[in-house]
């Protein structure tokens, strides 16, 4: 039997059941034809269940660096600026930390001169370079000033191409990681990418 009549058919049969319901008698169950052998009712559309994908909980990398501090309430830009590339056995590269005032009020800090901290990462994230924690420092007080629009240079960090027990590192990219705690404030610079060459 061909689909159209089969349509027809059910068409007619629920037009009779509904004409029947409204002069007063009850639609049963029984009233509506069966389909043909062999056919089946079409399915409603379901909505697919959609699983949220499993979420990863962040993992905090592990550092040698301050990290608690107040922020500085006005608005800057922190940078270190030095050399991209190093050759370990020579002359150790020099990083400065700029500070630039993008606000309207004067940043204002004294701090000593060894609160400007830093730690070295290889390509896979590893410190191979930890900020020592028994560093002779002087007590030395330094006042940082930069008034509106005006680029401070606070402190340096050095760094010779080595790690921590003093060796040269193999030639590769490296990352490095500084922080700036002075005066209860925490500074963190952008990140700096340095390449060795042997």
């Amino acid at each position: 039997m061909s689909r159209t009549p089969v349509k027809l058919l059910t068409l007619l049969a629920l037009s009779c059941a509904v004409l029947s319901a409204g002069m007063g008698q009850a639609i049963d169950i029984r009233d509506i034809p069966a389909l043909p052998p062999g056919r089946t009712a079409p399915t409603a559309p379901t909505t697919p269940v959609v699983t949220p994908a499993p979420t990863t909980p962040a993992v905090s990398t592990p550092t040698t660096l301050p990290t608690a501090g107040n922020p500085l309430p006005q608005p800057y830009r922190a940078v270190l600026a030095g050399p991209s590339t190093l050759t370990p056995g020579g002359e150790p590269g020099v990083w400065t930390l700029q500070l630039t005032n993008t606000g309207t009020a004067e940043i204002s800090i004294d701090h000593g001169a060894c609160d400007l901290r830093f730690e070295v990462r290889n390509a896979a994230g590893e410190i191979v370079r930890p900020d020592p924690k028994n560093s002779i420092c002087t007590l030395q007080l330094i006042m940082t000033r930069a008034g509106a629009g005006e680029t401070a240079n606070v402190l340096n960090v050095r760094w010779d191409g080595k790690d921590a027990a003093g060796q040269a590192l193999p030639a590769g990219q490296y990352t490095i990681r500084s922080a700036f705690k002075g005066q209860g404030f925490l500074i963190r610079p952008t990140d700096v990418k340095v390449t060795l060459r042997n």
